[in-house]
């Protein structure tokens, strides 16, 4: 039985003068938490009612340490949907401090807490932390950092890399190296507590958005190498979707977004149909025509320029075929997924731009990653852009044929499909979207597209500059290879994501930081409801069924 409305909301008197004290400090903020939160409360009753007997054997361990509003409710909704289907959750919280997390989550009727700071930790072996730190002089040898079977050594490099906004820190560096010794020990530390975690929980199923970061890596490579069924549960560039995948221990290098091999061979070979192409066209339409505001804040001035008013506005030679280079977000550089050619995204980035300052025979266009203007408005960054920093320290000086695109360009990611004849990433998205329109797509490493048939993928850096130098000799896409990769994109932009009914999601476009910018309110206002969307049943089954390594929706 869900305890009231009041006993949920305050569990002592510290907890009422904390919430006064936060509402005199940002009343506005507070006042529409507070507003937001009562609502939850009172419409959804009927969620903390009707639940069939929970089975003990089947405990779901929903993974929500310091998550903000949004993730909280994200994680509250599938772990109603599993719930409803027999499963037991427990939720892991970060501590006691975090009321609000606790006040949605039992707002949702999911009453099981426990919290990280509470669970024994066990002695730190400090010796570990000196002879890693000792033994390790290059950036290579900090990536392959492990301890207990768990993978640190990308997190660590992660944060530090966001901390400086910059792409690989050097580590030898007195900075990092300072940072690489305070870091060390406390990402050791949590591999005791993440252990004692799971042997308090005791989940089959684990639930987890961040699977990587520092402070929640050892508990997922933790629970993947026990045999926990765990999945990542991401947010793709839609807003009303989630794309759920598998971690085990063939999938757990792999981005959430990759499509299981086994499933695209079964489609690949389908015939392509006008329904699906018309799917797909109103997926990129949507996309790059500004109805999500998760894409659309990447882009929120560009719109659809003509090949003729490009060549002009940037420069290019009409005469000369055009590559384009997309560049990752360096300082946010994913370190944790597939194999790279390069030691990082920087080194790929400097490589790439002397290659083609070394190739005038075609036009080079070195689009920065549009997120750099949100992210960095975001993290309050206002120094120069990463790239532009390493172009500065290592080329210098462009030539007229390698052109920069800045992040806050009004020209659209699709009119560049049109133009271009090549596109150039590490295993960003693009790959996924340029071959869709013919243009032929290199990769430099691995991970969502390699090896299905329609990228041009090299095995070793040598090979990849080699392919750079003579670019535009490589051989179009034939038809068959465009239908391909039309298939790859239809089932992972049309298929792969869960969207939802029951909840709806809301953003606040002003840019302001607060509470509630990204928010989840509850659609539904029954059962019956829930049960005619068949959001939460879909969900339930899929995740039920460990086989299943990709959730996709059923085929209309």
């Amino acid at each position: 039985m869900s305890s009231g409305y009041w006993s949920s909301t305050f569990v002592n008197a510290g907890e009422w003068l904390h919430d006064l004290a936060r509402w005199a400090k940002n009343p506005t903020e507070q006042r529409a938490v507070w507003r937001d939160y009562r609502r939850t409360w009172e419409q959804g009753a009927f969620l903390r009612r009707g639940f069939p007997d929970q089975d003990s054997d089947r405990t779901v361990l929903i993974v929500s340490v310091d998550s903000p509003l949004y993730e909280v409710k994200q994680m509250a909704m599938l772990g109603v949907g599993l719930r409803r289907a027999g499963w037991r959750p427990v939720v892991l919280l970060s501590n006691r401090r975090h009321r609000w997390h606790r006040r949605y989550f039992r707002a949702h009727g999911l009453e099981e807490l426990i919290y990280w700071d509470e669970i024994p930790a066990g002695q730190l072996n400090t010796e570990e932390s000196v002879s890693m730190l000792h033994s390790a002089t290059t950036f290579q040898e900090v990536k392959q950092w492990s301890a207990a079977d768990c993978w640190i050594g990308p997190q660590i490099l992660s944060s530090i890399s966001r901390s400086t906004f910059r792409g690989a820190p050097d580590v030898n560096h007195p900075n990092i190296r300072q940072q690489l010794e305070d870091r060390l020990p406390e990402t050791l530390a949590r591999i005791p507590v993440a252990q004692q975690v799971l042997a308090q929980a005791r989940p089959q199923l684990m639930l987890i958005v961040e699977a990587n970061y520092a402070k929640y890596a050892p508990l997922t490579d933790l629970a993947v190498n026990a045999g926990v069924d765990v999945i990542q549960v991401i947010q793709p560039n839609r807003d009303d979707a989630f794309i759920m995948r598998r971690l085990n221990r063939y999938t757990r290098r792999e981005h959430p977004s990759t499509l299981a091999r086994d499933v695209f061979w079964q489609l690949r070979e389908r015939d392509w149909t006008d329904a699906e192409q018309a799917e797909l066209d109103e997926v990129f339409d949507a996309r790059y025509g500004g109805k999500w505001f998760l894409q659309a804040r990447n882009q929120p001035s560009a719109c659809n320029v003509d090949q003729a008013e490009m060549i002009q506005q940037l420069g290019l030679d009409p005469q000369r075929k055009t590559a384009v280079v997309f560049s990752h977000v360096l300082w946010d550089a994913n370190l944790f997924f597939g194999e790279d050619l390069f030691q990082d995204y920087g080194e790929w980035f400097v490589e790439t731009v002397k290659a083609a300052v070394a190739n005038p025979e075609i036009n080079w266009i070195i689009k920065l990653h549009p997120a750099n203007l949100w992210k960095r408005q975001r993290a309050g960054v206002t120094s120069k852009y990463s790239e532009m920093l390493l172009i500065q320290e290592n080329i210098g000086e462009l030539p007229e044929h390698v052109q920069v695109m800045y992040p806050d360009t009004d020209v659209s990611t699709r009119s560049l499909f049109n133009l271009a004849e090549y596109a150039i990433t590490v295993r960003g998205t693009v790959s996924s979207e340029a071959p869709c329109f013919g243009v032929t797509t290199l990769t430099a490493g691995t991970g969502r597209c390699d090896q299905f048939g329609f990228t041009v993928d090299s095995d070793s850096a040598e090979a990849y500059l080699a392919k750079l130098a003579d670019i535009q000799n490589l051989p179009a896409m034939t038809n068959q290879q465009i239908q391909w990769a039309k298939r790859h994109a239809h089932t992972v932009f049309c298929r792969k994501p869960w969207v939802f009914k029951s909840w709806r999601a809301s953003f606040d476009r002003s840019g302001r930081k607060h509470m509630l910018d990204s928010n989840l309110e509850l659609a539904a206002h029954s059962w019956d409801e829930i049960g005619d969307n068949e959001d939460l049943r879909l969900w339930a089954e899929w995740a039920s069924d460990p086989s299943q390594v990709d959730y996709l929706s059923p085929e209309i």
